[in-house]
């Protein structure tokens, strides 16, 4: 998570803000040098928790974007009931280019949209069939 790679650039930064106040007072080149070299390490290991958190932060905006595009599109359709326990998502007309069209249920509730295609008549009904769902 963001927390966990913030956390981890906050503790390095601490841990260099404790090197260097311990050396302010250091005379000695070799505590010198070791508490520099320490200090790299603490530095560098804060970048990489903010490089991390960064990734996923971008991660979790795409994320955002394509719920919020979803959305846009179920938005256009509506869930009718054809009887005998058949739905299916019809695109509202007048809210689209598009001609009107039959959705896959099952394929809408997974974020896709798969629009059905005539099959053939059944007893005077029509038939449809999820291209997506006979392909599996």
């Amino acid at each position: 998570m963001v927390v966990a790679e913030i956390a981890t650039g906050y503790s390095a930064l601490r841990s260099a803000y404790e090197i260097v106040k311990g050396l302010k007072d250091t005379d000695d080149r070799v505590k010198l040098n070791s508490a520099v070299i320490d200090l790299q390490e603490q530095i560098i290991t804060a970048q990489e928790g903010a490089g991390a958190a960064r990734d996923k932060i971008r991660e979790m905006e795409a994320t955002i974007a394509a719920h919020e595009d979803w959305n846009k599109i179920a938005d256009l359709y509506q869930l009718k009931d054809f009887g005998d326990g058949t739905f299916a998502y019809e695109l509202t007309p007048g809210v689209s280019n598009e001609p009107l069209h039959l959705a896959c249920p099952n394929c809408f509730q997974s974020r896709k949209r798969s629009i059905l295609q005539f099959f053939d008549t059944y007893v005077g009904r029509r038939r449809y069939e999820c291209m997506v769902a006979a392909n599996r």
